[in-house]
């Protein structure tokens, strides 16, 4: 059955080039999301993220991602500014080993709007190499009487085991925010909405050889802070669509944060903390729970997804666990967050 999911995954690619690795926590991965999000919300802002999927149905899809952006202004009073960040992406899935290793830079431009709006437009350009074993396939050719023989020929002919492509994308954002006048108000709004385009077409190159091309990615998303006002509950809905060829993905839902502790204003001895709960729906496809802990600078969110499609009788509704590590600065939960729009 393994070998079947494989092989399958494997031809598929040969003839579409393959879909791009994805994470259901998609807010902690904002530049394979947008490269218009460098340097859009915070003064500086590290990510490293882990997946690992469809362990329940065939060797592990394993993808590991690090991503860093910083805004060019440190004192953040400037009303236009340059973002710039980097991104690295490591995929390896199933039994043949199939790779993905790409690495981009990313620029984009923001203009403060006004004193509550921010305009974000980001370019994206990279490198990437795909490679996968052969080694690891069997084919009919390779079983006599019933038994299989790594050592007969396969029969089969390939071009390369490795190739190499450039890459490129762009993106909008806009953002919004309105923060409270001081932090256990709780009575502030912010929001995000944004489109980006992503690959153009641009690899041309496969395994057998011939020219290939990825489909254009096509991401929107949009997502909303709303505190609920005199407490330490805060509403974060969401929605995420991408298009890429006849591959569609739609994931929505909300997570709810709520503040344990708020840090001291002055001596800094106590630092601010809050727990949230997530629940989102990939449609036709997967229940994302999820569980996000912030300690000053630094959050640390799992996720997991529950196979609810056709596949689940064969999953047994086992999907793909999820990790990541963040860092920002400032302190989301500072005074300087809360007292203006950065």
């Amino acid at each position: 059955m393994k070998v079947l999911i494989a092989s399958t995954a494997f031809f598929m690619t040969l003839a579409v080039y393959g879909q791009d690795p994805h994470f259901s926590q998609y807010e902690a991965t904002p530049l394979i999301v947008n490269p218009a999000n460098a340097g859009l919300k915070h003064d500086l802002r590290a990510v490293v993220n882990y997946r690992n999927q469809w362990g329940a149905v065939a060797t592990p899809y394993k993808t590991t991602a690090f991503s860093f952006d910083m805004r060019t202004d440190k004192g953040g009073t400037n009303n236009s500014y340059f973002g710039i960040g980097g991104q690295f992406l490591y995929d390896k899935s199933g039994d043949a080993n199939m790779s993905m290793l790409q690495g981009n830079l990313n620029v984009s431009g923001i203009v403060k709007l006004d004193a509550n709006n921010k305009l974000s437009l980001g370019l994206m350009g990279g490198f990437g190499q795909r490679g996968t074993d052969y080694d690891n396939f069997r084919w009919e050719s390779q079983y006599a009487n019933g038994s299989y023989n790594s050592q007969l020929s396969s029969n089969e002919t390939f071009a390369t085991p490795t190739f190499s492509y450039f890459d490129a994308g762009a993106g909008i954002a806009w953002a919004y925010g309105k923060d409270q006048a001081y932090i256990t108000a709780n009575d502030g709004v912010k929001a995000t909405v944004g489109f980006s385009a992503l690959h153009f077409g641009l690899p041309a190159a496969s395994f057998n050889g011939f020219d290939a091309t990825l489909n254009t990615k096509f991401i929107g998303h949009a997502s909303m802070e709303v505190g609920k006002t005199n407490t330490n509950l805060t509403f974060i809905p969401s929605l995420y669509y991408v298009q890429q060829g006849k591959q569609r993905e739609v994931l929505f839902g909300s997570t709810f944060r709520y503040l344990l502790q708020e840090g001291s204003h002055f001596t800094g001895f106590n630092k601010s903390s809050s727990i949230g709960l997530g629940v989102h729906y990939r449609l036709k496809d997967a229940l994302v729970t999820s569980l996000q802990i912030d300690y000053a600078n630094y959050t640390v969110g799992i996720s997991y997804d529950f196979n609810v499609s056709q596949l689940s009788t064969a999953s047994n509704m086992r999907g793909g666990l999820e990790l990541f590590l963040r860092f920002v600065t400032p302190n989301p939960f500072g005074r300087a967050s809360v007292s203006k729009f950065r």
